[in-house]
């Protein structure tokens, strides 16, 4: 620890400046070796006061209540145990939208937006297409995709609980809860009594993906912090999707298309084994910004 930032414990509860304060939340996430420690502290420091940047910077040297500083210096602390910056701020930018996350829900991710764009592009022009997003976690994709189509019908399904309260919170904000059907359950089976068989256009999915071999490698601040039971796809990480495409025809309608995001190396042998049900064809493979083949596309074909 530096000699300022032992000085500044030392001190601690009395008054410190925004300024002081920075400098102490900056030596903390250094030393936890968090890579964007300025940034992230400063984001942190505005939410613990309730302030945004322009106010801090205006008033750098004014003394700050010591009891609002030790919150700032308890959610610093908290990412310095590498807890995930989002479930310290509790939301995560998505499509333009802000998402509220927290503990037990997995986090969005930017990749996920191809499957937003995708499903999009498909059905933009489409009379009320019905779209069910599996394993809704948050609601990004449901929410995103029913803002974007007010004429689409859209499903988000997830087994966990707490997952879908989240995602009808996070659906209320932007007053679309009641455009979205909530299902609890697992993969396809809470859709089976609901009379969707054969009128599905679109399934969009992020299931877990991470292989056994994977899980052992992740950062902490995704395997100490987030849902194993969003993210474990299993010893080869394709295990749910498996699932996925055993089931997706008993709901798709004809020509309906399936958009699942999958990990480094799996697009591949996602697309040989579909080949070989025979009830699909792999419309396109699309790479995410960093080049990696990110979302593989399928559609129906033929009747099961």
């Amino acid at each position: 620890m530096s000699h300022d930032s032992a000085l500044l414990k030392a001190v601690m509860p009395s008054s410190l400046s925004s300024s002081q304060l920075h400098r102490e939340a900056v030596a903390r996430l250094l030393q936890a070796n968090i890579a964007n420690a300025s940034q992230e502290a400063l984001w942190i420091i505005e939410e613990a006061l309730g302030v945004n940047r322009v106010r801090l910077l205006a008033y750098a040297e004014d003394p700050i209540d010591p009891e609002r500083c030790q919150r700032a210096l308890a959610l610093i602390d908290r990412r310095a145990s590498h807890e995930p910056l989002q479930y310290i701020l509790g939301s995560q930018e998505f499509c333009g939208l802000e998402i509220g996350v927290k503990a037990g829900v997995l986090i969005p991710r930017p990749e996920s937006e191809l499957l937003v764009e995708a499903t999009i592009a498909l059905l933009r022009s489409h009379p009320h297409p019905i779209v069910l997003d599996v394993g809704t976690g948050s609601g990004c994709l449901a929410i995103s995709v029913a803002r974007a189509l007010p004429d689409a019908m859209v499903v988000a399904s997830d087994r966990s609980l707490m997952a879908l309260r989240l995602a009808k919170k996070n659906a209320q904000c932007y007053g679309l809860h009641s455009r979205i059907l909530w299902l609890a359950g697992d993969v396809l089976s809470p859709l089976l009594s609901r009379g969707l068989a054969g009128k599905v256009a679109a399934i969009i999915a992020n299931l877990p993906y991470i292989s056994h071999a994977e899980w052992e490698h992740l950062p902490p601040d995704v395997k100490e912090f987030e849902p194993r039971l969003a993210l474990d796809g299993g010893p080869d990480g394709l295990d749910v999707y498996r699932r996925l495409l055993q089931e997706a025809p008993g709901v798709l309608a004809p020509e309906g298309q399936v958009f699942m995001e999958v990990g480094m190396g799996q697009a591949d042998r996602l697309c040989e084994e579909v080949a070989n049900t025979k009830l699909f064809e792999v419309v396109n493979v699309q790479p995410d910004l960093q080049g990696i083949p990110r979302m593989v596309c399928l559609q129906r074909v033929g009747h099961s």
